[in-house]
């Protein structure tokens, strides 16, 4: 070893020396010396990379390693360091092009295969980001955020068993892992298992007490139960860990209407007004200034705040909420047109007896569904199950076909995932409801794969629908957050239909939600009779019941007996949609 090279060596363990100690600024120092004498110092430039991305300075990082990958063209280290900043950077094509290369050196590198399945989820691209997650874990078993990272897009898919699975192994491996104890509770809650949802959130809250998401997630769980109280205790501890978020106020105003006065429109004001207010915060706040100015009687105000709060959150998440405005007025059309089931040998011996309840949001379809419900035969209540729509997607989506497949395989499929859901059962004469509203895209299907099944049609004014979906926010519904796409919904809705009932004429029953709340119980006993269920006083004092659960908007009103809707109510709103009734018949 020569002179020169023995006191770069000294240097530079003067360097990690400081670097041990997290000196950073003197690691710099002795870094930069070396690399004065020798520019092309492949340790001193990682070592620099590695303190820029610790002060999130990942431009930096990114010079510097695009320097070391040239001395070092095929060290894996320095590749996938080079990755992760381009990752930080959001350049993310880049990103994958360097974990990419590390892979073609080292097929099982462990956090190549991790940030390939962060990347591609973010993308969206869920079976590939699933496909390089699964790697991670099987390469290290011991993994605890890549299965909780899996689990997250099981859950995206709706692969909820999967998705438990996942979130129990990231548990085993690190009990602290909050995350991973508040999403074990969402998925439990998909599932209608608010017994152990709640744990769920509890554990999160007994490991990190101002953890607000799972304070909310509890907030809306106890919410469904109908257990208000408690509900309305979790929302007033987020607001003291997190007093400037203004999505908790809203949610408590749901519950807790006399928190709107003026003191909290100032504070919601305030709010929106700073120039660092954040796209879900300025949401909420219009969302909230909108009720004042609905109290007020300040129609086209509160319509105006409407607009504002649902772009700002429809912005929040947009990548997203493109993708799924594409889905429902793309790619579910394909599907309602194209879709096909091999029918050969096709035989229906099933004794499976579903209520399909169908309907845009806002249309009574949660009354229905409880009515149906609480006659003398108990029937389990399958409320926004979405079993179809995963299940025909899923399909599609492994096959890359519309064509579904052989149609008594897919009906048993169907079958076993309704019997997981706890839906189908001989003591209930394997009768049960799915009241997923968007079913009537699948209509077709429907009929096929369960020709004896009754689909009840919740049909309400239209303008009360289309203002009450407005005026409520249905987070997960893309197409609701946005009035053109909301009329352009409805007229999808209307045509297909009409063109089932051109097609099987008298097979859907039509109720209508205005007849039933005026007369309820000529329309509930109509309604029993078309379901071939007994009617009774009980179908009425749906509201009694402890086992009520709702998670929709309707939440609060069907815990009170039926009360009728002033046909008025939405009119003064009328004006304001006026350009709509000029494109849409149905609407004038």
């Amino acid at each position: 070893m020569n002179k020169n090279e023995q006191t770069l060596k000294s240097i530079f363990l003067k360097a990690a020396e400081n670097y041990k100690k997290k000196d950073f600024k003197n690691a710099e120092i002795f870094c930069y010396k070396i690399l004065s004498i020798d520019p092309n110092h492949f340790d001193s430039l990682s070592m620099l990379a590695t303190i820029s991305a610790i002060n999130r300075n990942f431009n930096n990082a990114k010079e510097l390693l695009q320097k070391a990958v040239k001395i070092e063209p095929k060290n894996i280290t320095a590749i996938h360091n080079l990755g992760t900043a381009y990752k930080e950077l959001g350049k993310l094509d880049d990103a994958i092009n360097y974990y990419k290369k590390v892979l073609e050196i080292d097929p099982r590198h462990t956090n190549a295969n991790f940030n390939l399945g962060l990347i591609f989820y973010k993308l969206k691209e869920l079976k590939t980001s699933k496909s390089y997650l699964k790697k991670a874990i099987e390469i290290q078993s011991n993994y605890g955020i890549a299965f909780f990272s899996l689990g997250v897009v099981h859950t995206d898919l709706k692969e909820f068993d999967d998705a438990i699975s996942c979130y129990q192994k990231a548990i085993e491996i690190n009990p602290n892992l909050v995350g991973a104890h508040n999403n074990l509770g969402l998925v439990f809650r998909a599932l209608n298992d608010f017994e152990n949802a709640i744990s769920c959130y509890q554990k999160t809250i007994k490991i990190q007490p101002n953890h607000a998401r799972a304070h909310h997630n509890l907030a809306q769980a106890y919410k469904e139960l109908g257990e208000f109280e408690k509900a309305i205790k979790s929302h007033q501890t987020i607001i003291k860990y997190e007093p400037e978020n203004l999505t908790n106020y809203y949610f408590l105003s749901e519950l807790k209407k006399d928190i709107l006065d003026i003191s909290l429109r100032e504070k919601i004001e305030k709010i929106i007004k700073n120039d660092k207010c954040t796209k879900i915060n300025m949401a909420y706040g219009n969302y909230l200034i909108a009720k004042y100015e609905r109290k007020s009687k300040n129609y086209e105000k509160e319509l105006n705040y409407l607009i504002k709060g649902h772009i700002n959150f429809f912005n929040s998440d947009k990548k997203k909420f493109d993708l799924a405005v594409k889905y429902c007025f793309d790619d579910v059309i394909q599907i309602t047109e194209k879709a096909k089931l091999e029918k050969l040998g096709s035989k229906n011996e099933s004794s499976i007896k579903p209520i399909f309840i169908i309907g845009v949001p806002r249309c009574g379809s949660t009354l229905v569904e409880k009515i149906i419900g609480s006659g003398k035969n108990y029937i389990p209540l399958g409320e926004e199950t979405s079993v179809l729509e995963n299940f025909i997607n899923k399909k599609i989506l492994d096959k890359q076909s519309l064509n579904l497949g052989n149609i008594n395989e897919i009906r048993d499929e169907l079958n076993n995932i309704y019997k997981q859901r706890g839906l189908i059962a001989k003591k209930y004469d394997y009768i049960f409801t799915d009241k997923s509203l968007n079913n009537f895209f699948y209509l077709e299907l429907i009929k096929d794969i369960y020709p004896d099944a009754k689909i009840i049609n919740c049909k309400r004014n239209v303008l009360s629908s289309i203002m009450s979906i407005f005026q409520n926010n249905l987070t997960e519904l893309a197409w609701t957050h946005d009035l053109d796409n909301v009329f352009k919904y409805f007229n999808n809705y209307f045509d297909i239909i009409k063109k089932y009932n051109d097609a099987y004429p008298n097979t859907i029953y039509q109720l209508e939600f205005e007849k039933l709340v005026n007369n309820p119980e000529e329309e509930s006993k109509k309604l029993m009779k078309f379901c071939e269920l007994p009617w009774d006083e009980k179908c009425l004092k749906f509201y009694e019941r402890k086992d009520l659960i709702s998670k929709t908007a309707s939440n609060i009103q069907v815990r009170e007996a039926i009360y009728k809707h002033p046909s008025e109510k939405y009119l003064p709103y009328k004006s304001f949609l006026s350009k709509y009734g000029n494109k849409y018949s149905w609407f004038n």
